[in-house]
């Protein structure tokens, strides 16, 4: 038997009207983090809060709710996140993240897609709308691979590559507000 809820929603809603800005962030993020993002984690990209004005957030979480059809206060301006990162193998952040679900904002994906267990990662578009269970297995790979084609990358070391960068922008929200979401059709009698 499967499970009944899934592991990463790719919802087909894209934040558009913000697409030269989520451009001009990862940019930003190169220039502030030179030395790139490692292997294997992600980071919590500090530098860039800077940069990312409230009026950005805000009209980010706007355009979050609007193409999601769900209340901009499920969202609180204060549980914003953007993060960097490389390729990452299959793991799950159950521990770091209790009660969550993540809805994520793609700013920069180059060739890498997040995948569960089983899919075949494709590349996001600027601006594509994820939604994320942390606590179910998840990796993020090159594109045409499963996580289980996913060598783990020992060192953590750092990738400088844009190909191999992911960085993207988060909003944690309470796991009853959304759960709905990830629930699969229920099959018939």
């Amino acid at each position: 038997m499967g499970h009944r809820y899934a592991t990463l929603v790719r919802t087909g809603r894209r934040v558009e009207s913000l697409g030269d800005e989520l451009a001009a962030l990862y940019a930003r993020a190169r220039s502030l983090y030179p030395e790139g993002f490692p292997a294997e984690e992600t980071v919590t990209l500090e530098k860039l809060y800077a940069h990312a004005s409230y009026a950005f957030v805000a009209a980010l979480r706007a355009a979050i709710a609007a193409e999601l059809a769900i209340p901009p206060a499920w969202m609180p301006l204060d549980l914003f996140q953007a993060y960097g990162c490389g390729p990452i193998a299959l793991h799950d952040d159950r521990f770091r993240f209790p009660g969550v679900y993540f809805v994520i904002v793609v700013a920069h994906s180059g060739r890498l897609g997040v995948v569960d267990r089983t899919s075949r990662a494709a590349r996001h578009a600027p601006g594509e709308i994820l939604l994320l269970d942390p606590y179910r297995k998840h990796a993020l790979v090159p594109e045409g691979r499963t996580a289980s084609e996913h060598p783990y990358e020992r060192t953590h070391g750092l990738v400088t590559d844009p190909e191999d960068q992911f960085v993207f922008l988060d909003f944690d929200v309470r796991r009853p507000l959304l759960r709905s979401r990830f629930q699969f059709p229920q099959e018939g009698p």
